[in-house]
């Protein structure tokens, strides 16, 4: 049996962090805005005859080899990936390869992405249902275990739904509510929005277990700051619904200077001075994807003044990635 998986990465709108567990039941529930973009992840998966487990990563140039499941050490570049494979239990030996496309340190929930590719070809591989929220709640439990702090959920369902929702989080879990976009508004959105990446890398469990810290303790204003966050992410919300572009962009605008506030790292010169290039050019607003402190960045600018912006932030120094929505979210094909 072959099995192959491939999943979206995600940008957000609006309230990144909100996500996070337990975070958003201190707050009255959560709101997080995104989409699925299409610098996939990729996972195959061919069962073998014997117990060997062989690992190829081909995007960190890695390959390890494992006689059975039970030898696998859960250490080095591969220990996420065999975290999953540990987790599941395949019951069979499997070559499994996994690529992802989007840049390392992206802040596009890469990881994320490529743990639901993976459970999702697994559950194939034993036989088993493909349930959506389950798979979800399994890998938010994988990655916090191997991390070692709490995770969010925003990424894992920007890689399995794709498309643009609106994520509540609340204490009965999260209802992903998908917001209409029409093909004349996906056109017109995709025209507007420049994905480019700072060249900084990202690690986001830094940014957002210090603002969980800082929120439950009530350091300064950070527990506030996130409400304000929520705020703009309920407007970010009825801006899409209303299909108002430069609405959305002064939305993208407010939530950066809010989040800027939220901890020190989230931001730097070289990338105020990017945002701010992007304005001069014509955007409508700009911010970091996730919690912020590097990885790729959002821009929205009008149809017309692209190629001034797209111009400023090269200038600037950021590089362009050449992204589009995604709506499809998981794709599996299975080869028995």
């Amino acid at each position: 049996m072959i099995v192959k998986t491939q999943t979206a990465s995600r940008i957000d709108f609006a309230g990144g962090t909100l996500d996070l567990y337990p975070l958003y039941l201190f707050m009255g529930g959560g709101l997080t805005v995104n989409a699925g973009l299409n610098l996939y992840s990729h996972v195959e998966i061919e069962t073998r005859e014997d117990n060997h487990i062989t690992i190829i990563s081909e995007d960190l140039d890695k390959k390890v080899s494992y006689e059975n499941i039970d030898q696998m050490t859960l250490e080095g570049p591969t220990a996420f990936i065999e975290s999953a494979i540990k987790s599941y239990n395949p019951g069979v030996g499997i070559n499994v390869k996994t690529r992802n496309t989007a840049p390392k340190g992206s802040g596009l929930g890469a990881s994320s992405s490529l743990l639901m590719a993976l459970s999702a070809a697994l559950l194939k591989v034993k036989g088993e249902d493909i349930n959506t929220v389950a798979m979800i709640d399994r890998g938010a439990a994988i990655e916090a275990g191997h991390l070692g702090i709490p995770t969010g959920k925003q990424d894992y369902y920007g890689a399995v739904l794709g498309g643009i929702h609106a994520l509540h989080f609340d204490e009965k879990g999260c209802n992903a509510e998908e917001i209409p976009a029409p093909t004349v508004f996906r056109q017109e959105l995709q025209e507007s929005l420049i994905v480019s990446f700072t060249g900084i890398s990202h690690f986001s469990g830094t940014n957002n277990w210090d603002m969980l810290k800082k929120a439950i303790d009530r350091v300064g204003s950070t527990y506030d700051g996130l409400l304000e966050i929520k705020k703009i992410a309920r407007q970010t919300r009825e801006v899409l619904l209303e299909k108002d572009l430069e609405k959305l962009g002064s939305c993208i605008s407010l939530e950066w200077e809010q989040r800027k506030l939220l901890a020190p790292g989230i931001t730097n010169r070289f990338i105020n001075e990017a945002i701010d290039a992007a304005k001069q050019a014509g955007a409508w607003g700009s911010k970091l994807c996730g919690a912020g402190g590097g990885g790729c960045m959002i821009t929205l600018a009008p149809s017309d003044k692209r190629d001034e912006v797209v111009k400023a932030l090269v200038n600037a120094g950021v590089e362009i990635l050449s992204a589009n929505l995604d709506f499809k979210g998981l794709t599996v094909k299975v080869d028995d």
